[in-house]
């Protein structure tokens, strides 16, 4: 009985994974940038989406998150900047035939 509830709690963890991107401290810091990215499912595709924000103050970046609204399996990855730079490039993708919908939040 017991491997069975093991398996069950693992099943359930899978299918309810996530592909959130958090990275630095983003507890008890100033929120400077909030987007909503989307952009539509096509059949056979995955949507790219590129986001680039640069602190027009010169701040130094403590937190990034990237937050998958439809917990589908699509990924995002920082390819510039990030945290310690006052800027960074956001890169988001869908899974194959699903739309792209992350909600980007900066802190400094």
């Amino acid at each position: 009985m017991r491997v069975l509830s093991v398996i069950l709690f693992s099943c359930f963890l899978y299918y309810c994974e996530s592909y959130d991107m958090i990275i630095g401290d983003t507890v008890h810091r100033k929120m400077v940038f909030h987007q909503r990215v989307k952009d539509f499912a096509i059949p056979f595709k995955k949507r790219i989406k590129v986001l680039t924000y640069t602190d027009p103050e010169k701040r130094i970046i403590k937190g990034i998150a990237a937050i998958d609204n439809d917990f589908s399996h699509a990924s995002a990855n920082i390819t510039d900047g990030g945290v310690g730079f006052s800027h960074v490039t956001v890169r988001m993708k869908s899974q194959r035939h699903h739309p792209l919908n992350f909600e980007v939040e900066i802190y400094v």
